[in-house]
């Protein structure tokens, strides 16, 4: 029997020298995707540093865009916290709210945790899937998915304006809001 243990990638918004596989600081990513994608080995951990983390996307159910997707057991980390690291969505083209072409800010995938950032101003569509393309501004979680030490502020959904689903530890949900009902939280476990 081998012990391995996880690999580790870094991820700095303002990296001069991003190079895969973004192993350390010197050459890390510059976006949490690109990390979060340089390995689809389960219990790896991306570490971020400061910074506000407000372009790309990726959609994982449907047409609805993600800021950030953590899949595949994938552990996402904050440095230095909340307050100086931020994961921001986007509202719908030519509006202030949900719609076509909105961006909420994190998908959390089966046994993946997302810890230490301020998640603002996600939004969804008003199509789609009802609960994964309509739900979760801020995050949209499996059930076996954690969300520690986050502040959910400014997001919007139809049901779920901070979260929908997965497990909240240690976190604030303020200024969100839904169409429908469970403006800070739906179906969460608090």
């Amino acid at each position: 029997m081998q012990v391995v243990s996880p690999p580790v990638y870094y991820v700095a918004v303002n990296n001069p020298t991003p190079q895969y596989p973004y192993t350390n600081w010197q050459t890390a990513a510059t976006s949490i995707q690109t990390a979060i994608d340089a390995e689809t080995l389960p219990g790896r951990l991306v570490l971020v540093t400061n910074g506000v983390y407000g372009s790309g996307g990726v959609a994982v159910y449907g047409q609805m865009t993600n800021r950030v997707a953590l899949t595949e057991g994938v552990r996402v980390f904050s440095v230095n916290g909340p307050g100086v690291t931020q994961i921001v969505g986007a509202p719908a083209p030519g509006t202030t709210g949900n719609g076509d072409g909105a961006i909420r800010c994190a998908y959390i995938g089966v046994n993946s945790t997302l810890s230490g950032f301020t998640l603002a101003n996600g939004h969804t569509r008003t199509l789609g899937d009802f609960s994964q393309e309509r739900c979760g501004g801020g995050v949209w979680s499996e059930i076996t998915g954690v969300i520690s030490n986050c502040l959910l502020t400014g997001n919007s959904a139809y049901y779920g304006g901070g979260s929908a689903y997965g497990t909240l530890n240690n976190c604030t949900l303020t200024g969100n809001s839904a169409t429908i009902s469970g403006g800070a939280a739906d179906g969460s476990m608090l």
